[in-house]
């Protein structure tokens, strides 16, 4: 167990590490595109301060002409630049938010099955227990009777760990749901109908959405 949760935290370093790296190259390439599309903006102002002091010289139309056209049409150039520079930065901003929430889910997947394979073996015990349970004789004795009490308390112990974990049972009242439950045998029954669960030969558990362990159940036909 130990060597298993070991290679766990070592995997899930691994992912953290290369995701680390990942975003920091995204935000390197995003600072780049912030410095361009201020070199553009600089470069346009120029432009425009070229083209307002020709003005103010008062120097002749026929002279000017070539040269404000000139300016016009580099200022034109620094504009379709600035929109294609624009247009990279929001496209590489979405694409960091995108990888940032992708990451997030793969943390979180990881996390999920680190637990639910803790969570199995501690569902195994529990299976154990609540099978003495259901064998223990009516006639006990005093020790006996202590020795029981004793189990109980273990198997409420276990009990808290899944709740701690938010770990609930499955449901097997109702309607069979392959989802949920896998059917171990399908009998006649005429105290329910068709495709509706008889009962329950070992508890399912589920952690939100995600099923750790079916529920084995019998279901009607």
């Amino acid at each position: 167990m130990a060597k298993r949760k070991s290679t766990d935290q070592a995997a899930e370093a691994a992912i953290m590490e290369t995701a680390e790296k990942d975003e920091a190259a995204a935000n390197e390439a995003a600072a780049e595109q912030a410095t361009s599309d201020e070199e553009v903006m600089i470069s346009e102002s120029e432009i425009i301060d070229q083209a307002q002091t020709q003005k103010e010289t008062g120097e002749s139309e026929v002279q000017d002409e070539p040269e404000v056209v000139n300016l016009m049409a580099q200022l034109e150039q620094v504009r379709q630049e600035a929109a294609q520079n624009l247009e990279r930065w929001q496209r590489a901003a979405a694409e960091l938010a995108n990888f940032k929430r992708r990451q997030e889910e793969q943390r979180k997947l990881q996390r999920d099955q680190i637990k639910a394979e803790v969570l199995d073996g501690v569902i195994g015990a529990l299976d154990d227990v609540d099978l003495a349970f259901q064998n223990v004789p009516e006639d006990l004795d005093g020790q006996l009777i202590g020795w029981v009490e004793g189990f109980r308390l273990v198997q409420r112990k276990l009990d808290r760990i899944l709740d701690d974990q938010n770990v609930m049972p499955i449901s097997t009242n109702g309607i069979f749901d392959p989802n949920l439950h896998e059917a171990v045998s399908y009998e006649e029954s005429e105290a329910h109908e068709e495709g509706e669960i008889i009962g329950e030969l070992r508890k399912g558990y589920q952690i939100g959405s995600r099923v750790i362990r079916p529920a084995l159940v019998r279901v009607a036909k």
